[in-house]
Parts: C-alpha cells; sequence; structure tokens
C-alpha cells in the first residue's frame, strides 16, 4: 500500500510511481492532461512586466532622455490599457515630472519662508566682479554637467540603473525632509508650534512610491496578466473573452472637448477637484511666488486623482471577474494555488499600495493635523467638523478600503477556491459510483486509506501562503496603530 503521511496537493511526483493504478490516471488528468513541458509552462507567472523588462518596482518608470517617453510603441503591447493618454504618459515618466514640480515648488516656498521671516539666508552684497563671475562660472558648470551626463550616460543605454540613481536619487531627500517633519512635530515643537517647513516632502514621497508600485504592479504586470488569463486552463474560454473586450472598452473610453481628447480619468480628476482648487484663487489673495508653488503641488494632486480613478475602475473589473462564473478551479494546477496565485499577487500588490498610502494618512495626521488642532483648538462646531474630515475621515478611509479589499480579493478567492474544490470532490464521487470502479471508495468514501482521496482534500483554498495571509493583515494594522499610539 502507499505511504499515509500527510496530504500533500502536488501528487505529480507520486503518479510516476510504479504502483499507480486507473484511479491514479483520471488524477492525471485533473492536472490539465500536462506533460512535463506544459506544466512547466503553467507554473510560470503570468504578473509579469509585458515589456520584458525585469527587476525592482523602482525600476519600472521611464527616465528620459534615457528611455522612450511613451510606451505605445514598444513590442507586445497587449490591447487593454489600464490607463492611458496623458495620465499614463505622466505615470510612465514620474520621476522625471517629480523633479520638475520639485525644481518649481521648492524654491518658491522656500523664497515665501524667506519673505515671512521663517528661513534666514546670508547674501552678500553683489558687486561688477561677482556678476562678471557668474557668466564664466556658468559656462564651466554647463560643460562640466554635460560631460557628466555623457560619461555616466553611455553605459547605461540597455541597463536600468540610471532609474534606481534616479528614483534614490529623489527618495532618499524626500524621506529626510519626512523624517524631519516628525521629528520637529513630536520632539521639538510639537502641537504648540506649526507645520514644519518640510511637511509636503510625505506627500511628494508618497506620490513616488506608489507611483512606481502603480505602474510597475497594476499598470504593465496586470496587463499582461488579464491579456495571458484567457489562455490558462482557470477561465472558461467564451466567457473571458467577453469579459476582456468589455473592460478594454470601458477603460479605453474618453471624452472629446472640441479637438481636444481627454481620457476619463482626466476628466474625473478635473470635476472632482478644479473647483475646489481654484477657490483660495478666488476668495483670497496670493503672491506670484506662492501661486506658482500652490498651482505645482495640485497639479500633482490632479494627476494623483486621474490615477486613482483608473485604479478604481481596474479593482472593480477584478471583483467582477471573482463575482461572475468565469474562474474555474484547479485543485492540482502546478502553480500549487488553483491557478490563483498570478490574481493572489494582483491582490498583494493592491494591499501593498493601500498600506502606502495608510503610513501618508498616519504621517498627515501628526505633520499636519495635530499641529492644526492646537491652533484651531476646536473653537467652534464648523472647525471641529472640519479637522474631523480633513485628518480623521482619511484614517476611517483607510480603514475601510483596506476592510473591502481584503474581502473582495483574497477571502473571495478563498471562497472560491473551496466551493471549486467541493464541486471537484462531489464530481469525483459521483463519477466513480457511476462507473463502478474497482477503486472507487477512495473517492466515495472519506474514511478510505486513499492517498488521491487525500491529496484532493489537502489541494490549496488560498491563492497565497497562509503565512503571507497573517502578514497582510498585521501590515494592514501598522497605520492605523501608528495614528494613535505614538
Amino acid at each position: 500500500m502507499p505511504s499515509t503521511k500527510s496530504p500533500h496537493y502536488d501528487v505529480t511526483a507520486y503518479l510516476r510511481q510504479p504502483y499507480f493504478h486507473p484511479t491514479y490516471k483520471r488524477l492525471r488528468l485533473l492536472i490539465h492532461g500536462m506533460g512535463d513541458d506544459e506544466s512547466k509552462s503553467a507554473q510560470q507567472s503570468h504578473y509579469k512586466r509585458w515589456t520584458s523588462e525585469t527587476g525592482p518596482f523602482y525600476r519600472a518608470c521611464a527616465v528620459l532622455p534615457l528611455d522612450k517617453a511613451s510606451d505605445a510603441s514598444l513590442p507586445n503591447k497587449p490591447a487593454l490599457e489600464v490607463t492611458s493618454g496623458i495620465t499614463r504618459l505622466v505615470l510612465r515618466n514620474l520621476p522625471i515630472v517629480l523633479l520638475v514640480v520639485l525644481t518649481v515648488y521648492v524654491p518658491t516656498l522656500a523664497f515665501g519662508f524667506i519673505r515671512d521671516g521663517r528661513l534666514s539666508v546670508s547674501i552678500g552684497t553683489p558687486n561688477l566682479i561677482t556678476i562678471g563671475l557668474l557668466v564664466p562660472a556658468a559656462l564651466i558648470g554647463t560643460v562640466w554637467l554635460y560631460l557628466i551626463y555623457r560619461i555616466v550616460s553611455s553605459p547605461l543605454y540597455g541597463s536600468q540603473l540610471h532609474r534606481s540613481t534616479v528614483f534614490f536619487g529623489t527618495a532618499i531627500p524626500l524621506g529626510i525632509g519626512t523624517v524631519y517633519t516628525l521629528y520637529d512635530v513630536l520632539l521639538v515643537s510639537g502641537s504648540a508650534g506649526k507645520p514644519a517647513m518640510t511637511v509636503q516632502a510625505g506627500y511628494f514621497l508618497f506620490v513616488l512610491i506608489a507611483g512606481h508600485l502603480v505602474y510597475d504592479g497594476l499598470v504593465i504586470k496586470t496587463e499582461h496578466l488579464l491579456s495571458r488569463l484567457g489562455e490558462t486552463s482557470i477561465v472558461e474560454r467564451a466567457a473571458y473573452d467577453e469579459f476582456y473586450k468589455e473592460m478594454t472598452e470601458t477603460l479605453e473610453q474618453s471624452y472629446e472637448v472640441g479637438p481636444v481628447e481627454f481620457p476619463r480619468s482626466v476628466m474625473f480628476a478635473l470635476v472632482v477637484a478644479l473647483g475646489p482648487l481654484l477657490l483660495p484663487f478666488i476668495l483670497t489673495s496670493f503672491q506670484p511666488w506662492e501661486a506658482t508653488s500652490y498651482v505645482a503641488y495640485n497639479l500633482v494632486t490632479l494627476f494623483v486623482l486621474a490615477v486613482f480613478y483608473d485604479v478604481f475602475v481596474l479593482i472593480y473589473y477584478f471583483v467582477e471577474l471573482l463575482r461572475r462564473d468565469i474562474l474555474q478551479y484547479q485543485p492540482f494546477h502546478p502553480d500549487e494555488h488553483g491557478g490563483f496565485r498570478d490574481l493572489g499577487r494582483f491582490a498583494m500588490r493592491v494591499n501593498v499600495i493601500l498600506f502606502v498610502a495608510g503610513m501618508y494618512v498616519a504621517y498627515r495626521f501628526y505633520a499636519e493635523g495635530v499641529v492644526r488642532l492646537s491652533e484651531t483648538s476646536l473653537s467652534s462646531p464648523i472647525a471641529a467638523l472640519t479637522w474631523g474630515a480633513f485628518y480623521i475621515g482619511p484614517l476611517v478611509g483607510y480603514i475601510g478600503l483596506t476592510a473591502f479589499w481584503l474581502y473582495h480579493s483574497f477571502l473571495r478567492m478563498h471562497r472560491k477556491m473551496e466551493k471549486g474544490k467541493k464541486q471537484q470532490i462531489e464530481k469525483n464521487q459521483r463519477e466513480a459510483r457511476e462507473t463502478d470502479q474497482p477503486y472507487s471508495s477512495e473517492f466515495t468514501d472519506t474514511r478510505a486509506d486513499a492517498e488521491p482521496w487525500q491529496s484532493l482534500q489537502g489541494a490549496p483554498t488560498w491563492p497565497i501562503k497562509r503565512q503571507s495571509l497573517v502578514g497582510v493583515i498585521v501590515i494592514d494594522t501598522v497605520p492605523i496603530v501608528a495614528s494613535f499610539v505614538l
């Protein structure tokens, strides 16, 4: 008799043993009738960049002029575009776009602090000699920067080192500004002071990290996954083709305003935020440098809202994919997660982005909320409601979104996989009774000491490892705990 050790859902090695019988042959058919080559192909993940690039998420976005500004002309581009138009263009070139915005935002903001007396800079009185030296100094500096560019860029073509350099070259100063802000609020000025001059460093750092995570995991990887999912054994092909076509048509819809065509994400951002963002210009007066920094900051805000819309539509269709009768659970799929491994990886990426957003919400609560609370002192019900909406509201929103995602991704996939396993067991029991095979008791009698039954009973019902699921839940609570414990 075969060994009766603890059940394991990978029965391929077991089926190769010399004493297998016809019942085991039926199990082999359950493994999609795969040979070794087909099994290896099924083990490969479709959750990867269609651009054929590899590497960590911070190497996903392009850096001009070493990379192409648009990915439209790249080979193997799927028909589905999670985001399109100007939103996709900015997202792909996010590092350079943020650098341009920061080049405008930081000097104008610093100039305003100098005018207000919050920042002092000692500059000597210029004379004709110093002014005359500026011209050759500028020329020498320009030539020096050009030579550095030529030396550094020549070996970088075809490499992704430049993307890492630009990402960390931007993220590290923003991280330092973020840490300084928390240090100032928690250990120096406390709630009696004003927001630190570097308070918005946390916002730009959030946009930089989340933007790379979105373009890498929710755009180019998800586009490849969804374009290849129809070729796998876990979907009903006709139903999935119809679903894919519907999703593609929805995501590529746009609005024409005269000769200009706007993606729906851009129109959403303009309709939702343009009025509130223009309101300060109507109600208050701005100095030119204040207006410049305000516009630069809120252009990034419009971009964030546009990306949020596209991600929301993508999440809606992901939930629809799980809700509709399209996916088919395969208990012995070579990915060792019933064929749902790549969908689990997508869900993990969304969860990571939620965590990054949650950490920014917690940061904002301390860096701005605690300080604003001391300024307003909740002097009126309107002030209290306004403060709560701006600083408590995002925390409540994060809790709600996290709970929504945990339920509609991991738990929903778990239920679908459990249902599929139950249906497979019932199918095997029914077929065994109908054919009256000599070894039918192995599937009809749950008490039988049968390896096929144990293997099927031990088939996976989660799209990720259970240890990873515990880690997801723990990580999701960190922003909430950080908001009320520090």
